[in-house]
Formats: structure tokens, C-alpha cells, sequence
């Protein structure tokens, strides 16, 4: 019902009971009080409106949103503004260290990936020591060396893979991942491990002492094992003449993350795993089983430029 006919009601049924001057003050409180309340509804019902058109223009941004991401979703990665890439990279590796190249070409949505590498390969069980005779001091103070260790074990790597977007930036300048997989040929080297080692000869007296350096034989095994005749590790190029090259092939995958997209300087970090295989035995330690393969996990980066 509407409240104006309310009042007119209440004013015909209530008025003849009172005095004519207290008629006069109520008619006029009326008259007074009437636009408050118009005003007061119209701001309700205003409010209501504005409420309204808010939550309708928030959806309609929210559509837009999820519209714009969608179409991010399928436009990354074919950005035109390069398709070549060249990236200089290490890695750490649960069993050494290795050092990369990449050259990427952009084909699509998947990139084609060329990647040299270059790698130490260490056995778990090596570790450096300190020498410690000194019953010789005209010979010089003893150095560190890897008791036990025959060969030194080096792995070049050439290969081609694929890179394929599994998880694209949300937004420009955010995290996206790709997976990456590559193989080709990989050729061990197997460089003797040299030590320097006191020959003492005990004909003069008193007995006199040189430094030799000498790699493991089967036939000195009993010498290089001795701790008292190890002065310390040998020359690093001394044999590298005798390196022993053994190929093989190899196989990689690993996840690319990429901290930021820019146009010129990239930055990438990978994680994976690197392993393989060679047509022999590839023995690092004595008295340690060789394996004619080898497998790792890595965590690496990269860095580079883009280009048209």
C-alpha cells in the first residue's frame, strides 16, 4: 500500500478526536517529513542500481579476461619477433660437471634444438687428499691427489632434439616451461690419471730420492697404491698422448624454464637427466666396477641472444 494513502487514512480517522491546533502541527510535520522519505527511497533504489551495473561491468571484465588469456595461451611461443637463438650454458651434475652450446631454430610451435657439450665424469667414491711425506723435504711439499684413481674420464657430446611448450607464461614476463629432448653421438675419452711418485734408491748412502710421474699398471699397481711414495697428482697434460677415445651415443630430456620472455636476452634454466652408452668399459677407480655407460641428473642455465 502506499504510504501517502497510509497517512491520509491515518490523518481522516485520527483528526476528529483531536484539537484543531494539534491537526495544524501533525498536517505540517506531514507536509515536512513527505520529500525526506521520497529522497530516502530514491537513494535506496539508486544504490540498488549502481550495485547492479558494478557486478555487470565486473563479469563483463572477467569474460574478457579469461578471453585473453585463452588466446595467450595459444599465440605463445609464435612470436614473430625472432625464430634463431644461441645460448651459452653450464651444468652440475650428480657425477661432474659439463659445459654447453645450444643453437635454437623456431619451427612452429616446437623448436628444433642443436646442443654441443663438453663433461667431466667423476666416480662417486673419488675424493682429493692431502700428501703427507715429507721425509724427502728437497723434493718440495706433497700436493693433493685422488688416491686409487687410473683414468680421468672427459665425454663430448653432439647432438639434435626437439622443444615442445608444456606450460606457457600466464603473463608476459612470468615463468613458462618446455620439455626438451635431444640425442646424437657422444665420445668418451679416457685419459690416464699420472702421480707423482718417490723412487728411492737405497744402493748410496744414505739413500738418495727422485720424483717420477707414472700412470697405473697392473704390474706398478702395488707402488701407485702406496701412500707413502705419493707425492701428489701429476702433471694434467702429461698424458695427453695416451688419451683412449671410445664412441657411443647418447640420449637427454630435460625441462627448460624460462624466467622471463624478451625479445634479445634469454635466460634459461634446465633440469634433467643425461645418460650413455659405449661399445666398452670405461674404468675411472681401481677397485671400483666399470660400467660401459653412464647416467646423471642436472640442474644448469643458459644464457643468450635472439635474433631474426
Amino acid at each position: 500500500m502506499n504510504n501517502y494513502v497510509l497517512y491520509a487514512l491515518l490523518f481522516h480517522v485520527f483528526m476528529p478526536t483531536i484539537s484543531l491546533k494539534k491537526r495544524l502541527y501533525f498536517f505540517m510535520a506531514f507536509v515536512l517529513s513527505a520529500p525526506c522519505y521520497a529522497q530516502a527511497q530514491t537513494s535506496v533504489w539508486g544504490g540498488v542500481r549502481n550495485i547492479t551495473k558494478a557486478a555487470s561491468k565486473k563479469a563483463k571484465d572477467s569474460k574478457h579476461k579469461l578471453q585473453d588469456f585463452k588466446n595467450h595461451l595459444q599465440k605463445w611461443g609464435l612470436d614473430t619477433s625472432f625464430n634463431r637463438a644461441f645460448l651459452l650454458g653450464g651444468k652440475l651434475n650428480t657425477d661432474g660437471w659439463t659445459g654447453c652450446m645450444y643453437f635454437v631454430k623456431r619451427k612452429n610451435n616446437i623448436n628444433n634444438v642443436w646442443q654441443v657439450s663438453f663433461s667431466e665424469i667423476k666416480q662417486e667414491k673419488q675424493t682429493k687428499q692431502q700428501g703427507t711425506n715429507k721425509s724427502y723435504p728437497e723434493l718440495g711439499n706433497p700436493t693433493p691427489y685422488v688416491y686409487g684413481k687410473i683414468n680421468n674420464l672427459y665425454t663430448l657430446q653432439l647432438g639434435f632434439g626437439k622443444e615442445k611448450m608444456l606450460l606457457p607464461g600466464i603473463m608476459e614476463g612470468n615463468l613458462s616451461v618446455s620439455l626438451r629432448y635431444n640425442a646424437g653421438f657422444s665420445l668418451a675419452m679416457l685419459k690416464p690419471y699420472y702421480l707423482k711418485m718417490m723412487n728411492i734408491d737405497y744402493s748410496t748412502n744414505p739413500a738418495k730420492a727422485r720424483i717420477i710421474e707414472d700412470q697405473y699398471t697392473l704390474v706398478d699397481s702395488a707402488q701407485f697404491l702406496n701412500e707413502k711414495l705419493i707425492l701428489g697428482a701429476g702433471s694434467w697434460s702429461k698424458s695427453l698422448n695416451k688419451i683412449d677415445y671410445v664412441p657411443g651415443a647418447y640420449f637427454e630430456t630435460a625441462l627448460a624454464i624460462t624466467p622471463g620472455k624478451t625479445k634479445t636476452f634469454v635466460q634459461i634454466i634446465t633440469l634433467g637427466c643425461n645418460g650413455a652408452i659405449y661399445y666398452k668399459l670405461l674404468p675411472i677407480m681401481q677397485g671400483q666396477k666399470p660400467y660401459p655407460y653412464q647416467i646423471n641428473l642436472f640442474a644448469g642455465i643458459g644464457l643468450g641472444k635472439r635474433w631474426k
